[in-house]
Protein backbone atom coordinates (compact mmCIF):
# COMPACT_ATOMS: atom_id res chain seq x y z
CA UNK A 1 0.00 0.00 0.00
CA UNK A 2 1.19 3.49 -0.83
CA UNK A 3 1.17 5.45 2.47
CA UNK A 4 0.93 8.82 0.69
CA UNK A 5 -1.83 10.86 -0.90
CA UNK A 6 -0.96 14.06 -2.75
CA UNK A 7 -3.43 16.91 -2.53
CA UNK A 8 -4.88 17.81 -5.93
CA UNK A 9 -5.43 21.38 -7.15
CA UNK A 10 -8.35 23.52 -6.16
CA UNK A 11 -11.42 22.41 -8.08
CA UNK A 12 -14.12 24.83 -9.25
CA UNK A 13 -17.10 22.87 -10.57
CA UNK A 14 -20.56 23.21 -12.05
CA UNK A 15 -22.57 25.98 -13.64
CA UNK A 16 -20.63 29.24 -13.76
CA UNK A 17 -17.32 27.58 -12.86
CA UNK A 18 -15.44 29.56 -15.50
CA UNK A 19 -16.86 32.84 -14.23
CA UNK A 20 -15.75 31.99 -10.70
CA UNK A 21 -12.29 31.04 -11.93
CA UNK A 22 -11.89 34.36 -13.75
CA UNK A 23 -11.90 36.14 -10.43
CA UNK A 24 -8.92 34.06 -9.28
CA UNK A 25 -6.53 35.01 -12.10
CA UNK A 26 -5.23 38.36 -10.79
CA UNK A 27 -3.81 36.70 -7.68
CA UNK A 28 -1.81 34.29 -9.87
CA UNK A 29 -0.06 36.77 -12.15
CA UNK A 30 -0.38 39.51 -14.74
CA UNK A 31 -0.72 37.94 -18.19
CA UNK A 32 -1.76 34.49 -19.39
CA UNK A 33 -0.84 32.27 -22.30
CA UNK A 34 -3.66 29.96 -23.33
CA UNK A 35 -2.40 26.57 -24.57
CA UNK A 36 -4.77 24.64 -26.80
CA UNK A 37 -5.18 22.82 -30.13
CA UNK A 38 -6.79 23.56 -33.50
CA UNK A 39 -9.81 21.38 -32.74
CA UNK A 40 -10.66 23.47 -29.69
CA UNK A 41 -10.42 26.60 -31.83
CA UNK A 42 -12.67 25.11 -34.53
CA UNK A 43 -15.25 24.03 -31.93
CA UNK A 44 -15.53 27.58 -30.60
CA UNK A 45 -14.27 26.60 -27.15
CA UNK A 46 -11.25 28.92 -27.23
CA UNK A 47 -13.61 31.80 -27.91
CA UNK A 48 -15.94 30.69 -25.11
CA UNK A 49 -13.28 30.18 -22.46
CA UNK A 50 -11.06 33.12 -23.41
CA UNK A 51 -14.12 35.35 -23.52
CA UNK A 52 -14.76 34.59 -19.86
CA UNK A 53 -11.28 34.14 -18.39
CA UNK A 54 -9.77 36.90 -20.53
CA UNK A 55 -12.52 39.45 -20.11
CA UNK A 56 -10.57 41.41 -17.51
CA UNK A 57 -7.20 39.65 -17.72
CA UNK A 58 -4.69 39.97 -20.60
CA UNK A 59 -4.32 36.74 -22.61
CA UNK A 60 -2.74 35.46 -25.79
CA UNK A 61 -2.98 31.96 -27.27
CA UNK A 62 -0.79 29.15 -28.55
CA UNK A 63 -3.03 26.90 -30.65
CA UNK A 64 -0.59 24.39 -32.19
CA UNK A 65 -0.77 21.48 -29.73
CA UNK A 66 -0.84 18.09 -31.45
CA UNK A 67 -2.05 14.72 -30.23
CA UNK A 68 0.63 12.83 -28.30
CA UNK A 69 2.60 16.12 -28.05
CA UNK A 70 6.32 15.96 -28.61
CA UNK A 71 9.43 17.86 -27.59
CA UNK A 72 9.14 20.23 -30.56
CA UNK A 73 5.58 21.20 -29.59
CA UNK A 74 6.73 22.04 -26.07
CA UNK A 75 9.60 24.13 -27.45
CA UNK A 76 7.21 26.08 -29.72
CA UNK A 77 4.81 26.72 -26.84
CA UNK A 78 7.68 27.85 -24.63
CA UNK A 79 8.78 30.38 -27.25
CA UNK A 80 5.20 31.65 -27.47
CA UNK A 81 5.11 32.10 -23.69
CA UNK A 82 8.36 34.03 -23.71
CA UNK A 83 7.21 36.26 -26.57
CA UNK A 84 3.92 36.96 -24.79
CA UNK A 85 5.60 37.67 -21.47
CA UNK A 86 3.06 35.40 -19.79
CA UNK A 87 3.44 34.45 -16.14
CA UNK A 88 0.26 32.34 -15.97
CA UNK A 89 -0.56 29.33 -18.17
CA UNK A 90 -4.14 28.37 -19.04
CA UNK A 91 -4.72 24.96 -20.63
CA UNK A 92 -7.90 24.41 -22.62
CA UNK A 93 -8.36 20.91 -23.97
CA UNK A 94 -7.62 17.29 -23.26
CA UNK A 95 -4.51 15.65 -21.92
CA UNK A 96 -2.29 16.84 -24.77
CA UNK A 97 -2.88 20.54 -24.17
CA UNK A 98 -2.70 20.09 -20.41
CA UNK A 99 0.61 18.23 -20.64
CA UNK A 100 2.14 20.94 -22.83
CA UNK A 101 0.87 23.64 -20.48
CA UNK A 102 2.39 21.96 -17.44
CA UNK A 103 5.65 21.43 -19.30
CA UNK A 104 6.11 25.08 -20.26
CA UNK A 105 5.17 26.10 -16.73
CA UNK A 106 8.19 24.05 -15.57
CA UNK A 107 10.41 25.61 -18.24
CA UNK A 108 9.25 29.06 -17.21
CA UNK A 109 11.10 28.80 -13.89
CA UNK A 110 13.76 26.13 -14.52
CA UNK A 111 16.62 26.35 -17.03
CA UNK A 112 16.88 23.57 -19.60
CA UNK A 113 14.74 21.67 -22.08
CA UNK A 114 11.87 19.37 -21.19
CA UNK A 115 14.07 16.29 -21.72
CA UNK A 116 16.21 17.42 -18.77
CA UNK A 117 13.30 16.89 -16.41
CA UNK A 118 12.20 13.39 -17.38
CA UNK A 119 11.53 11.32 -14.30
CA UNK A 120 10.48 12.15 -10.75
CA UNK A 121 11.40 15.42 -9.00
CA UNK A 122 14.02 16.44 -11.55
CA UNK A 123 13.57 20.21 -11.17
CA UNK A 124 13.91 22.48 -8.16
CA UNK A 125 11.82 25.58 -8.76
CA UNK A 126 8.04 25.78 -8.52
CA UNK A 127 6.53 26.11 -12.02
CA UNK A 128 4.51 29.08 -13.19
CA UNK A 129 0.85 29.04 -12.07
CA UNK A 130 -1.38 26.82 -14.19
CA UNK A 131 -5.17 26.91 -14.65
CA UNK A 132 -6.71 23.93 -16.44
CA UNK A 133 -10.04 23.78 -18.26
CA UNK A 134 -10.53 20.17 -19.42
CA UNK A 135 -12.71 19.79 -22.51
CA UNK A 136 -12.75 15.99 -22.72
CA UNK A 137 -13.98 13.42 -20.24
CA UNK A 138 -10.98 11.19 -19.85
CA UNK A 139 -7.44 12.31 -19.25
CA UNK A 140 -7.74 13.44 -15.63
CA UNK A 141 -4.60 15.50 -16.29
CA UNK A 142 -6.20 18.52 -14.71
CA UNK A 143 -5.69 16.98 -11.26
CA UNK A 144 -2.48 15.00 -11.72
CA UNK A 145 1.09 15.93 -10.87
CA UNK A 146 2.84 15.22 -14.12
CA UNK A 147 3.00 15.43 -17.89
CA UNK A 148 3.66 12.95 -20.69
CA UNK A 149 5.67 14.18 -23.69
CA UNK A 150 6.80 12.07 -26.66
CA UNK A 151 10.47 11.95 -27.55
CA UNK A 152 10.43 11.11 -31.28
CA UNK A 153 14.12 10.24 -31.29
CA UNK A 154 13.62 7.37 -28.86
CA UNK A 155 9.90 6.71 -29.61
CA UNK A 156 9.31 6.86 -25.87
CA UNK A 157 6.68 8.83 -23.98
CA UNK A 158 8.66 10.68 -21.32
CA UNK A 159 7.01 11.13 -17.93
CA UNK A 160 7.79 14.28 -15.96
CA UNK A 161 6.45 14.05 -12.40
CA UNK A 162 6.62 16.21 -9.29
CA UNK A 163 4.30 17.36 -6.53
CA UNK A 164 5.17 20.85 -7.77
CA UNK A 165 3.39 20.15 -11.08
CA UNK A 166 -0.16 20.20 -9.80
CA UNK A 167 -2.23 22.91 -11.47
CA UNK A 168 -3.28 25.74 -9.21
CA UNK A 169 -6.92 25.57 -10.33
CA UNK A 170 -8.90 23.01 -12.31
CA UNK A 171 -12.20 24.22 -13.75
CA UNK A 172 -14.97 21.69 -14.45
CA UNK A 173 -17.59 23.65 -16.38
CA UNK A 174 -20.39 21.73 -18.08
CA UNK A 175 -20.49 24.25 -20.95
CA UNK A 176 -17.18 23.08 -22.37
CA UNK A 177 -18.24 19.42 -22.70
CA UNK A 178 -21.94 19.68 -23.54
CA UNK A 179 -21.27 19.45 -27.30
CA UNK A 180 -18.39 16.98 -27.14
CA UNK A 181 -18.42 14.77 -30.28
CA UNK A 182 -19.57 11.20 -29.66
CA UNK A 183 -16.28 9.64 -30.77
CA UNK A 184 -14.24 11.77 -28.39
CA UNK A 185 -16.70 11.22 -25.54
CA UNK A 186 -16.40 7.46 -26.07
CA UNK A 187 -12.61 7.21 -26.34
CA UNK A 188 -11.81 9.67 -23.56
CA UNK A 189 -14.48 8.09 -21.38
CA UNK A 190 -12.81 4.71 -21.83
CA UNK A 191 -9.55 6.43 -20.88
CA UNK A 192 -11.11 7.56 -17.58
CA UNK A 193 -12.43 4.04 -16.97
CA UNK A 194 -8.96 2.62 -17.56
CA UNK A 195 -7.44 5.06 -15.09
CA UNK A 196 -9.96 4.12 -12.44
CA UNK A 197 -9.76 0.34 -12.92
CA UNK A 198 -5.98 0.22 -13.11
CA UNK A 199 -5.65 2.45 -10.04
CA UNK A 200 -8.05 0.29 -8.02
CA UNK A 201 -5.95 -2.83 -8.54
CA UNK A 202 -2.52 -1.14 -8.65
CA UNK A 203 0.15 -1.95 -6.10
CA UNK A 204 0.12 1.62 -4.80
CA UNK A 205 -3.60 1.74 -3.98
CA UNK A 206 -4.67 2.95 -0.54
CA UNK A 207 -8.05 3.60 1.12
CA UNK A 208 -8.29 7.18 -0.17
CA UNK A 209 -7.43 6.32 -3.76
CA UNK A 210 -9.78 3.31 -3.51
CA UNK A 211 -12.71 5.54 -2.54
CA UNK A 212 -12.04 7.98 -5.38
CA UNK A 213 -11.56 5.48 -8.17
CA UNK A 214 -14.31 3.07 -7.13
CA UNK A 215 -16.70 6.03 -7.04
CA UNK A 216 -15.43 7.03 -10.48
CA UNK A 217 -16.02 3.52 -11.84
CA UNK A 218 -19.62 3.61 -10.62
CA UNK A 219 -20.22 7.05 -12.18
CA UNK A 220 -18.63 5.98 -15.46
CA UNK A 221 -20.74 2.83 -15.58
CA UNK A 222 -23.88 4.95 -15.23
CA UNK A 223 -22.90 7.74 -17.63
CA UNK A 224 -20.47 6.56 -20.33
CA UNK A 225 -22.94 5.21 -22.87
CA UNK A 226 -25.31 8.18 -22.53
CA UNK A 227 -22.36 10.57 -22.73
CA UNK A 228 -21.21 8.95 -25.97
CA UNK A 229 -24.71 9.63 -27.31
CA UNK A 230 -24.53 13.33 -26.45
CA UNK A 231 -26.47 13.56 -23.18
CA UNK A 232 -25.22 16.79 -21.53
CA UNK A 233 -25.85 15.68 -17.96
CA UNK A 234 -24.00 12.41 -18.60
CA UNK A 235 -21.12 14.33 -20.18
CA UNK A 236 -20.78 16.48 -17.08
CA UNK A 237 -20.96 13.37 -14.89
CA UNK A 238 -18.13 11.88 -16.93
CA UNK A 239 -16.11 15.10 -16.55
CA UNK A 240 -16.34 14.84 -12.77
CA UNK A 241 -15.65 11.08 -12.80
CA UNK A 242 -12.55 11.65 -14.91
CA UNK A 243 -11.16 14.06 -12.33
CA UNK A 244 -11.92 11.60 -9.54
CA UNK A 245 -10.05 8.88 -11.42
CA UNK A 246 -7.16 11.27 -11.97
CA UNK A 247 -6.92 12.07 -8.26
CA UNK A 248 -6.70 8.36 -7.56
CA UNK A 249 -4.29 7.13 -10.17
CA UNK A 250 -1.58 9.74 -9.66
CA UNK A 251 -0.85 8.17 -6.27
CA UNK A 252 -2.07 4.58 -6.68
CA UNK A 253 -0.31 4.11 -10.00
CA UNK A 254 -1.40 2.40 -13.20
CA UNK A 255 -0.38 -0.82 -14.90
CA UNK A 256 -0.04 -2.94 -18.00
CA UNK A 257 -2.83 -1.25 -19.99
CA UNK A 258 -0.92 2.02 -19.93
CA UNK A 259 2.37 0.33 -20.71
CA UNK A 260 0.80 -1.18 -23.83
CA UNK A 261 -1.12 1.98 -24.78
CA UNK A 262 1.69 4.49 -24.24
CA UNK A 263 3.99 2.45 -26.44
CA UNK A 264 1.34 2.25 -29.15
CA UNK A 265 0.91 6.02 -29.00
CA UNK A 266 4.64 6.71 -29.18
CA UNK A 267 5.19 4.41 -32.17
CA UNK A 268 2.01 4.93 -34.19
CA UNK A 269 0.37 8.10 -32.81
CA UNK A 270 -2.75 6.21 -31.71
CA UNK A 271 -5.05 8.35 -29.55
CA UNK A 272 -4.37 7.50 -25.92
CA UNK A 273 -7.95 6.74 -24.91
CA UNK A 274 -8.43 4.60 -27.99
CA UNK A 275 -5.28 2.65 -27.17
CA UNK A 276 -6.38 2.09 -23.58
CA UNK A 277 -9.78 0.86 -24.75
CA UNK A 278 -8.10 -1.69 -27.04
CA UNK A 279 -6.24 -3.40 -24.21
CA UNK A 280 -8.33 -2.88 -21.07
CA UNK A 281 -10.52 -6.03 -21.21
CA UNK A 282 -7.58 -8.29 -22.06
CA UNK A 283 -5.44 -6.92 -19.25
CA UNK A 284 -8.36 -7.37 -16.85
CA UNK A 285 -8.49 -11.06 -17.83
CA UNK A 286 -4.73 -11.31 -17.30
CA UNK A 287 -4.83 -9.58 -13.90
CA UNK A 288 -7.88 -11.29 -12.36
CA UNK A 289 -5.85 -14.08 -10.70
CA UNK A 290 -3.83 -11.44 -8.82
CA UNK A 291 -6.81 -9.49 -7.44
CA UNK A 292 -10.10 -11.40 -7.85
CA UNK A 293 -11.90 -9.68 -4.95
CA UNK A 294 -11.09 -6.25 -6.34
CA UNK A 295 -12.25 -7.14 -9.83
CA UNK A 296 -15.48 -8.50 -8.34
CA UNK A 297 -16.06 -5.09 -6.72
CA UNK A 298 -15.30 -3.40 -10.04
CA UNK A 299 -17.92 -5.60 -11.71
CA UNK A 300 -20.51 -4.61 -9.10
CA UNK A 301 -19.62 -0.92 -9.48
CA UNK A 302 -20.21 -1.24 -13.23
CA UNK A 303 -23.70 -2.54 -12.55
CA UNK A 304 -23.13 -6.28 -12.90
CA UNK A 305 -25.31 -8.52 -10.74
CA UNK A 306 -22.79 -10.73 -8.96
CA UNK A 307 -25.22 -12.12 -6.40
CA UNK A 308 -24.49 -15.78 -5.67
CA UNK A 309 -21.42 -15.94 -7.92
CA UNK A 310 -18.09 -17.29 -6.80
CA UNK A 311 -15.37 -14.68 -6.39
CA UNK A 312 -13.67 -15.86 -9.59
CA UNK A 313 -16.90 -15.74 -11.62
CA UNK A 314 -17.81 -12.35 -10.16
CA UNK A 315 -14.36 -11.02 -11.07
CA UNK A 316 -14.80 -12.21 -14.63
CA UNK A 317 -17.93 -10.08 -14.91
CA UNK A 318 -15.67 -7.00 -14.84
CA UNK A 319 -14.24 -8.06 -18.19
CA UNK A 320 -17.74 -8.74 -19.51
CA UNK A 321 -18.88 -5.27 -18.47
CA UNK A 322 -15.90 -3.54 -20.10
CA UNK A 323 -16.33 -5.49 -23.35
CA UNK A 324 -19.98 -4.41 -23.37
CA UNK A 325 -19.14 -0.75 -22.77
CA UNK A 326 -16.58 -0.82 -25.57
CA UNK A 327 -19.16 -2.32 -27.93
CA UNK A 328 -21.92 0.10 -26.90
CA UNK A 329 -19.70 3.16 -27.33
CA UNK A 330 -18.25 2.02 -30.65
CA UNK A 331 -14.57 2.44 -29.80
CA UNK A 332 -12.03 0.55 -31.95
CA UNK A 333 -11.54 -3.01 -30.77
CA UNK A 334 -8.60 -4.22 -32.91
CA UNK A 335 -5.10 -3.01 -33.80
CA UNK A 336 -6.04 -3.31 -37.47
CA UNK A 337 -8.69 -0.62 -36.95
CA UNK A 338 -5.98 1.86 -35.95
CA UNK A 339 -3.57 0.79 -38.70
CA UNK A 340 -1.07 -1.05 -36.52
CA UNK A 341 0.51 -4.03 -38.32
CA UNK A 342 0.88 -7.35 -36.56
CA UNK A 343 4.57 -7.51 -37.40
CA UNK A 344 5.15 -4.51 -35.12
CA UNK A 345 4.12 -6.47 -32.03
CA UNK A 346 7.59 -7.77 -31.01
CA UNK A 347 9.06 -4.26 -31.13
CA UNK A 348 6.07 -2.79 -29.28
CA UNK A 349 6.27 -5.43 -26.57
CA UNK A 350 9.99 -4.86 -26.03
CA UNK A 351 9.40 -1.13 -25.53
CA UNK A 352 6.32 -1.68 -23.35
CA UNK A 353 8.45 -3.74 -20.99
CA UNK A 354 10.41 -0.57 -20.12
CA UNK A 355 7.37 1.63 -19.45
CA UNK A 356 7.22 3.42 -16.10
CA UNK A 357 3.61 2.32 -15.43
CA UNK A 358 4.32 -1.40 -15.69
CA UNK A 359 5.72 -2.02 -12.18
CA UNK A 360 2.41 -0.89 -10.67
CA UNK A 361 0.54 -3.77 -12.29
CA UNK A 362 -0.85 -6.21 -9.69
CA UNK A 363 0.57 -9.20 -11.56
CA UNK A 364 4.16 -9.52 -12.78
CA UNK A 365 4.39 -9.09 -16.54
CA UNK A 366 6.98 -10.69 -18.82
CA UNK A 367 7.92 -9.88 -22.40
CA UNK A 368 5.99 -12.96 -23.51
CA UNK A 369 2.91 -11.73 -21.64
CA UNK A 370 3.08 -8.38 -23.42
CA UNK A 371 3.38 -10.08 -26.81
CA UNK A 372 0.34 -12.19 -25.96
CA UNK A 373 -1.68 -9.15 -24.87
CA UNK A 374 -0.86 -7.23 -28.06
CA UNK A 375 -1.76 -10.32 -30.07
CA UNK A 376 -5.17 -10.65 -28.38
CA UNK A 377 -5.98 -7.13 -29.60
CA UNK A 378 -4.62 -7.70 -33.12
Amino acid sequence: MNPHFSSPPRLIMGDGALDAAAGELPRLGHRALIVTDPGIVAAGLLELVAGILGKDFPTSAFTEVIGNPDIATVAKAQRAREEAGADVIIAIGGGSSIDVAKSIAVLGTNDGTITDFEGVDKFANRPLPVVVVPTTVGSGSEVTKGAVITNPDTQVKMVIVSDLMFADIAVLDRRVVEHLPSRIAATTGMDALTHAIEAYVAKGANPITDALVLGAIEMIGKNLVAASQGDPDALYGMLVASSMAGMGFHDAGLGAVHALANTLGAHFGVHHGTANALFLPYVIDFNIPAAPARFARIAAALGEDITGLSEADAAQRASVAVHRLAEQTGVPRRLAEVNVPVDAIPRLAADALTQADLPGNPRAVTLEDLVALYTKAA
